[in-house]
């Protein structure tokens, strides 16, 4: 019986140590849960407090030293929105900040992106290390654990310039008009790209009809629908560093809405444009490291005595390619509205035949500076086909009611420089020396096609919807522009340029959270 009762004892013993043990494990396992639990919930917090903030800084980047500023402004006060470990204020400062050209980087500070602001179009937001008690893992001598967010967001800016422009033919995005057979023509087609032909001059000013302005549209270079739109950023301060650089952030594809600002006519946005011919300084906000001028910047003017033309044929571009003889040169520096219709019209294509005036030859203004039109090659939709040659051109009634000679096949380069890529058309432009052709200064290296603005087709036959400094529109595609002239905006603004061709496709812009 005694042996039994003893037994009995250290049975007792045993349990007592088992459900010690069995305690502290359930004690440790309890807290792992309840202190992990804690721990991925302030995680939550502190990255969505980040993801928040580097959204919200990355709108504010325009690759200005001010875009940078705000950027960080922003990004501080976003985060101080956001709380963590349930009720502490997310605290950020300019050390958690930093800016990139891409989302791998590489980061810097933000007094140092803002010395040299271009490209600098991505922002990394760290909240830094944050130190939390445990509840129960004290038990093990886990005293404290720590976490932190980060967050990058940013864009990929694409070269399109925020400039949007009325579609002469919104509805097509390519035709093609074919000339008559001999003896009147010979028969071949011209492929037209949203009613824009490709060699022809326009001066934007001339192609927006809507609501008395013959303005173009200054795109919001930051914002786009459903996004809200902040009328700051349609400004020429806001823009300007985007017109140095023809880039911008809010076309993703080529089509959709985009937010337009009618007010484009100030000196500071035309200022940024002829960067491109070597212009600084004044209300430029551009440098030449940053936005280099184009390795030509000869301008082409059309002959006569009005502005813009040149006073006298004298040394003028025109009579070394355009018209035999230069008997009947170009008055007019480039075809715009008559009427709310362009005066350009084929003859007689779309539906309205042109009058003898709005056909002749003279009232075209400069043709093919960059490059020349471009047969249709035949499939549906039309894309371009055989680029056009000046015989070709003087064999049809291309500019002109009736068939004329419109080149001089003997001046009208027949190769570009051989400095060009292979395969680029001849064209006056892309030469590297002779009357067609002016470097910039010796301290200011050129950068080819910088004179190319790769500009937004909107859709006018619906008005903007909205403010003025926010009116949305249909974007419908993008196209290809050379500057002729220098842009001018005092008096009777105009900004000339060649269409030569869309672009396609457009790359992807959109503000996006990459980590």
């Amino acid at each position: 019986m005694k042996t039994a009762f003893r037994r009995h004892d250290r049975q007792q013993g045993a349990i007592a140590i088992v459900l010690g043990l069995t305690l502290v494990v359930l004690f440790a396992m309890g807290g792992l849960v309840l202190d992990l639990g804690h721990l991925y919930i302030a995680k939550t917090e502190l990255q969505n407090g980040a993801d928040s903030a580097a959204l919200a800084g990355a709108v504010e980047l325009n690759q200005s030293a001010a875009g940078i500023d705000n950027a960080q402004t922003k990004a501080i006060a976003i985060a101080q929105k956001n709380r963590y470990d349930f009720s502490t204020t997310l605290t950020i400062t300019a050390s958690n900040i930093s800016f990139g050209p891409s989302p791998n980087g590489p980061w810097s500070s933000g007094a140092t992106a803002r010395t040299s602001p271009q490209g600098m179009t991505f922002i990394q937001i760290d909240t830094g290390s944050k130190t939390f008690a445990t509840y129960l893992m004290g038990i093990a001598g886990i005293a404290s654990t720590s976490t932190s967010g980060v967050a990058v967001a940013g864009r990929f800016v694409n070269d399109v310039t925020p400039i949007g422009v009325c579609a002469v033919d919104p509805a097509n995005r390519t035709a093609q008009y074919t000339y008559p057979a001999a003896p009147a023509g010979s028969g071949l087609t011209e492929l037209l790209e949203f009613g824009f032909r490709r060699g022809v001059t326009y001066n934007l000013f001339g192609l927006n009809p809507l609501g008395g302005s013959s303005d173009p549209y200054l795109i919001n270079p930051v914002d786009a629908p459903p996004s809200a739109c902040d009328p700051s950023h349609s400004s020429a301060n806001s823009t300007a560093p985007f017109m140095c650089t023809g880039s911008s952030a809010v076309i993703t594809s080529g089509t959709g809405q985009v937010y337009t600002n009618t007010g484009l006519s100030a000196g500071k946005i035309a200022a940024a444009l002829n960067s491109r011919f070597d212009v600084y300084g004044g209300p430029s906000v551009c440098d030449p490291t940053t936005a280099p001028p184009d390795v030509n910047i000869k301008e082409y003017p059309c002959v006569g005595g009005a502005s813009p033309c040149a006073s006298s044929a004298a040394n003028s571009p025109p009579t070394g390619w355009m018209q035999p003889g230069a008997s009947t040169l170009p008055s007019q520096q480039s075809v715009s509205l008559s009427g709310n219709k362009p005066n350009y019209r084929l003859p007689p294509t779309f539906t309205t035949p042109v009058t003898a005036a709005q056909a002749q030859f003279a009232g075209y203004g400069v043709l093919w500076s960059y490059g020349p039109a471009y047969q249709s090659n035949g499939a549906t939709p039309a894309k371009a086909g055989t680029a056009y040659s000046v015989t070709d051109a003087n064999a049809n009634p291309m500019y002109n009611t009736t068939k004329a000679n419109y080149f001089d096949t003997a001046s009208y380069p027949v190769s570009a420089d051989a400095s060009f890529p292979a395969g680029t058309p001849p064209s006056p432009y892309n030469q590297s020396s002779g009357p067609t052709f002016q470097a910039p200064s010796a301290s200011h290296p050129g950068q080819r096609n910088r004179r190319i603005l790769n500009v937004v087709l909107v859709d006018c036959r619906t008005a903007p919807v909205g403010p003025a400094s926010c009116g949305a529109m249909t974007a419908v595609g993008i196209g290809k522009f050379f500057m002729t002239m220098k842009a001018d905006f005092s008096g009777g603004a105009r900004l000339d340029v060649e269409f030569a061709g869309l672009i396609e496709p457009v790359p992807n812009s959109e503000i996006k959270l990459y980590k």
